[in-house]
């Protein structure tokens, strides 16, 4: 399938994403399956970023672009992060006081009744009544983080070259330095004051998409058992995060349109980012003023 063909996937599940996390109630079968579709966008993402850059003529622009549109859906994106944390402590704290509250669960010197109770849950059992709370800033935030990466890499490739037999002291820098890049972009995007989202998972499946772009196989191992490592947290992150990858393993290298004919659909995908943020956002803000005016 052709760069077009993923970039509609990715608008689709994308949108189903922020559906289930804006309309549908957790816990739900109908939540379940919309977060299952809507996950793969996140390595269709991850991928595309890479593709770009390898293939952007100018990368400075490129990422001047996504940071431009970084900041527009942050407006909505912050939105969604308040609500959600909102709903979770709503969530939290009726099961507390369900379980017995302070009675069953007294307070310590150093934790709330509500902690000693949160903390003898599972995780799964956690996410339950928290769901995954989405971090402080967006995905393209994290993006940018991953081509500063990408441009080191980039560099570390330029000067030392592939991988050489019986050079032993040649692929240790190599690998010293692309280790260490690979190190400071995860302690950058973990230690960011805002958290960031995707801090962990994005940077890794950039590098391994831009580095074996052009190696199928290779890229879809080693995207399956980051996809794997995925399943530690959730099962159905893994599973969702494995469909995306299905999707980039087809990808035919062709952009799929005519960008001299037709420049705006470039315009069109970067812009419905935050406007899909800015309908949804409005639309469930309109829904609650509807249900408490009218009392439903």
């Amino acid at each position: 399938m052709s760069a077009l063909v993923l970039k509609i996937i990715l608008a689709v599940t994308m949108t189903l994403d922020h559906v289930a996390i804006l309309f549908l109630e957790r816990g739900t079968t109908l939540y379940f399956i919309f977060r299952v579709l809507g996950r793969p966008a996140m390595p269709i993402a991850c991928f595309l970023l890479a593709i770009g850059f390898a293939k952007t003529s100018n990368r400075k622009r490129y990422a001047l672009r996504i940071f431009l549109t970084a900041l527009i859906a942050e407006l909505f994106w912050i939105y969604l992060w308040s609500m959600q944390r909102i709903e979770a402590m709503e969530n939290v704290t009726a099961a507390f006081e369900a379980a017995g509250g302070e009675t069953a669960y007294p307070a310590t010197d150093t934790k709330s009744g509500l902690e000693v109770w949160f903390n003898t849950l599972t995780s799964s059992e956690q996410v339950g009544y928290t769901g995954w709370i989405i971090p402080v800033l967006n995905i393209l935030f994290t993006f940018l983080i991953c081509m500063g990466m990408l441009a080191v890499v980039q560099k570390i490739k330029d000067k030392f070259g592939d991988v050489m037999p019986k050079q032993f002291m040649h692929n240790l820098g190599f690998l010293g330095c692309m280790g260490g890049t690979v190190m400071v972009t995860l302690m950058i995007c973990i230690l960011c004051p805002l958290p960031l989202d995707y801090a962990v998972e994005a940077p890794m499946i950039v590098l391994v998409c831009y580095m074996f772009r052009d190696e199928r196989k290779t890229m879809g191992i080693m995207l399956t058992i980051i996809a794997l490592f995925m399943g530690t947290q959730s099962l159905y992150y893994a599973l969702s995060t494995l469909l995306g990858v299905v999707c980039i393993y087809f990808y035919n290298g062709e952009l799929g349109y005519d960008k001299t004919k037709h420049p705006i659909v470039r315009t069109l995908f970067y812009a419905y980012y935050p406007v899909h943020l800015a309908i949804l956002v409005e639309s469930r803000y309109f829904h609650e003023i509807y249900s408490n005016f009218f009392g439903r």
